[in-house]
């Protein structure tokens, strides 16, 4: 039987990009500048990809092992019972069933590249056996790698936030994947003081871990010429900057996930029931393999119609229903915004659809600015509440397709010159009178509605500027000042707390007052902020329910309370500072540190024994372009938080760490003949 002509071409296209990539290893070159970045230059893609492996391998192999480890469910095996949940949720989203059934229609060129990148990652192995972490991670098969990939980003989907609701947190959140914000910031010629475009890329992510950023340039002789930030085990650039443009992710909120009860009793075990007829409920047992335990164990997962299904503490079921878990393309899509050199070909890498998340702001050298809070977005029966838990006994609310690009918010070159996004409302990215209006998109998409602090005081910030410079644009993004009516992060009104009558709670005047007279500037000198923190993460022990009522005068009072009794217990004084409590620690190395969450340079934190709290997400990866009048490669300049090396031993450890600190930057250039010229290490893979 002969195979139709079509049907023919994609089979041969399949076996070509299955066959390993020619690498060379004598001509990929590795150029480390003085801060240890790698910059690597190579013929080809897939050698260039080789070389990222490479490289990345010898700053964090560790890590990256964890995420091949997530690909064949393996984590526990290397991190014992804290992995095994992970692999618990990896199979059960089951996303090398999707990768199986598409990958033969995925581009060839993106599966050369990721050959490429995986034959780097396991030529590194071979060269360090000792750094391998077990027998698990090698050899690496393309479909896991791409399966690894597509549940990373379903979780940061919300499947991480969606079971432990199911399973009443016997599943704890997965360690490092979730998204703590990020800004972005794109401004056209008519709004920057010297004429020329302007773009701010910054992250704000765990500064350690799976998700912290790392920074590289990547640049072959077929045109790919790119730096930027990528996680560990990515094989290309996650967001940054080209010759020709430049872009930005932040963290989005729309509805990407639903959850659906199934209907099930008694009489009809294993089966759930669906518009009149009893189908079967699809059960596979997961095998977990964990370091310590020399057994495996096993546990149920099961599949409806909607998707993965749990079985809750209570007996019933609950299916989950998202986008990302169809897609396998979504690395497609990054390398096709990679290679793009122009907004056409940007905004057709969009149109891929394969993305199910991230806001994305762009900027270019031909003056286009633009957004668009991207996501793949189904179309949902109005019939239904999709905010809420649904019903899975109806196909009504199964859905199926999904909506083009033209169909979610966007803006292109708006009049006002600039457009922004802090994790806050599509609808609120530009000059008020040219905002979107959110009457005209889908309710049920689940849009942000509202300005949070960040987005508030950027605003603010914006409208004091005719037109913003290049320094002004830095000033904005590091700026540590809560707006003046603070929005409390929980989502209830918390201005009670500054307005308390120290008369009348003569025992807490020194805090009630240092909260009223404080100027929301979050330096490591501040008290007022050091009271404001502490009461910010002390809230939830006073308030222990979800309420979105009013914080009351009695809860600011035992709030304020707990502030006072924390310091004098910790501390013995109550005049204390912001950076005497909060820390930035690398190492066994510990620094003050300013800002706070949902300041625009925001910090996260965890506690630091019991008096003190360390930064562990927030404003991570930063990078600031601007596109040069007469043309020419972009200005870059760049901070991450700590170095390009996780090895304490290395200098490149915590050698941008000052930077950081100081809110300064290094500069950066796409320039092979500059960062050759200028490198402090050049080299070829062994």
């Amino acid at each position: 039987m002969k195979l139709p002509l079509i049907a023919l071409c994609l089979f041969t296209f399949w076996a070509n990009a299955q066959q390993q990539p020619i690498i060379r290893k004598d001509k990929i070159t590795i150029a480390r500048d003085s801060y240890g970045v790698p910059h690597i230059f190579a013929p080809t893609d897939p050698e260039v990809a080789y070389g990222l492996a490479w490289a990345h391998s010898e700053d964090d192999f560790k890590t990256i092992q964890t995420l091949i480890l997530t690909g064949k469910g393996k984590l526990g095996t290397h991190l014992g019972k804290k992995g095994a949940p992970v692999d618990f949720v990896f199979g059960l989203l089951n996303t090398r069933k999707v990768v199986d059934q598409q990958i033969k229609a995925m581009d060839p060129r993106f599966l050369q590249l990721v050959q490429g990148y995986l034959m780097g990652l396991e030529a590194y192995g071979k060269a360090h056996p000792s750094e391998v972490v077990n027998k698990y991670v090698f050899p690496i098969a393309i479909e896991d790698y791409i399966a690894t990939t597509m549940f990373s980003v379903a979780i940061f989907c919300g499947v991480d936030k969606a079971l432990p609701k199911i399973l009443d947190g016997s599943i704890p959140s997965l360690p490092g994947f979730t998204g703590e914000g990020s800004n972005a910031f794109a401004i056209k010629s008519s709004k920057s003081a010297t004429g020329e475009p302007m773009l701010v890329i910054n992250a704000h992510q765990p500064i350690e871990g799976a998700t912290a950023f790392y920074e590289a340039h990547v640049q072959s002789e077929e045109g790919w010429n790119i730096l930027g930030g990528l996680f560990p085990g990515g094989p290309l650039i996650f967001h940054g900057v080209t010759p020709n443009l430049a872009w930005a992710h932040t963290v989005n909120f729309q509805d990407k996930i639903d959850v659906y009860q199934l209907k099930t009793d008694k009489a009809h075990p294993g089966q759930y029931e669906v518009d009149g007829e009893w189908l079967p409920l699809v059960k596979r047992r997961i095998k977990l393999n964990i370091k310590g335990i020399p057994f495996s164990v096993s546990k149920m997962a099961y599949e409806s119609i909607y998707g993965p299904t749990v079985k809750s503490p209570k007996g019933g079921y609950f299916s989950l229903r998202l986008p990302s878990l169809m897609d396998a393309g979504a690395l497609q899509q990054w390398y096709a915004m990679n290679r793009s050199t122009n907004f056409t070909e940007f905004k057709a890498a969009l149109n891929q659809n394969h993305l199910p998340m991230f806001n994305i702001m762009y900027a270019d050298k031909e003056d286009n600015i633009f957004y668009i809070s991207n996501g793949k977005m189904p179309y949902r029966n109005p019939k239904f509440n999709w905010a809420s838990t649904l019903p899975g006994n109806t196909r009504e609310t199964l859905w199926e397709k999904f909506k083009p690009l033209n169909e979610l918010p966007q803006h292109l070159n708006p009049a006002a010159g600039y457009l922004f996004n802090t994790n806050h409302s599509p609808f609120m990215a530009t000059a008020v009178n040219e905002n979107l209006n959110p009457a005209n998109y889908d309710k049920y998409d689940g849009y942000e509605t509202y300005h949070n602090n960040r987005s508030q005081r950027a605003k603010d910030l914006i409208d004091t500027y005719d037109k913003i410079g290049w320094e002004d644009l830095k000033r904005i993004k590091f700026d540590r000042q809560l707006p003046a009516k603070i929005l409390y992060p929980y989502g209830y009104d918390a201005s009670v707390l500054f307005t308390l009558d120290a008369a009348k709670y003569p025992s807490l005047a020194t805090i009630i007052k240092g909260l009223k007279e404080w100027d929301h500037v979050t330096n490591i000198e501040s008290i007022g902020a050091l009271y404001y923190n502490i009461a910010y993460y002390g809230a939830s022990k006073i308030r222990k329910n979800a309420s979105k009522d009013p914080l009351t005068e009695s809860e600011a009072v035992e709030l304020t309370q707990y502030v006072y009794d924390f310091l004098l217990k910790h501390y013995g004084r109550l005049d204390v500072k912001l950076g005497e409590f909060q820390r930035l620690k690398r190492g066994d190395q510990d620094w003050p540190q300013a800002g706070m969450p949902d300041v625009l340079a925001a910090v996260m934190s965890e506690p630091m024994g019991e008096s003190q709290r360390k930064m562990n997400s927030g404003d991570a990866y930063i990078g600031f372009v601007k596109f040069p009048k007469g043309g020419g490669l972009p200005l870059i300049e760049t901070v991450n938080t700590f170095g390009a090396s996780s090895h304490p031993e290395s200098k490149h450890f915590a050698d941008q760490r000052e930077l950081y600190q100081a809110q300064k930057t290094k500069v950066m250039t796409l320039d092979k003949a500059e960062i050759l010229k200028n490198a402090e290490r050049i080299y070829q893979p062994e």
